[in-house]
């Protein structure tokens, strides 16, 4: 019964590192052909924080979760990630901004003694976060290296493909000597 209930609970982890790998490369492969795609699993971004602008909330190094979200929820206070350029800023909405018909945002780092100099559109607003993983930046750009790939990918895999392979040969084995025993008893 425990081996039952062993067995059942092992195929349902192997089954979700499966379904995260697929997940994970198709948001890498999707990520390399558009630079400003930012994989997404449902409706989640994770980035890491880069800069000390919004110390002490985030720090450099932390990875932070970012919720795709409808502009018209935005408030002020939320922490927002935003393009400008071709970068991400994630900084705290100090005022909405009404204007001519349009709204805007304008944003400040925590850390920062002045407001950011251009009013945020909507249309750049990646999402508001979510939540934060301390140090998780730092674990996923381990995971990124050479060593984090074979650690986290690589080793698993070879270790669950190795425990297939041993036992089918096991069972190989003992129908091999189960049938040898029955041809000794004739």
């Amino acid at each position: 019964m425990i081996k039952t209930i062993l067995k059942w609970i092992s195929n349902v982890l192997l089954g979700l590192l499966i379904i995260i790998v697929v997940i994970s490369l198709i948001s890498s492969f999707k990520g390399r052909k558009d630079p400003e795609h930012i994989p997404s699993v449902l409706g989640f971004k994770t980035m890491p924080v880069l800069t000390g602008s919004m110390r002490p909330v985030l720090e450099p190094g932390d990875m932070i979760v970012i919720k795709q979200i409808d502009t018209k929820k935005v408030k002020t206070n939320d922490v927002i990630t935003y393009w400008i350029g071709n970068k991400l800023v994630t900084h705290r909405v100090v005022e909405i901004v009404n204007g001519n018909g349009n709204t805007s945002f304008r944003t400040k780092g925590d850390a920062n003694n002045v407001e950011d100099g251009k009013l945020i559109s909507p249309d750049k607003i990646v999402g508001r976060l979510a939540y934060k993983i301390p140090k998780g930046g730092y674990i996923t750009n381990f995971i990124k290296s050479g060593k984090g790939f074979v650690l986290f990918f690589i080793l698993p895999i070879v270790l669950l493909l190795g425990g297939e392979i041993k036992k089918v040969l096991f069972e190989v084995t003992a129908k091999k000597e189960k049938n040898h025993s029955d041809d000794m008893e004739v």
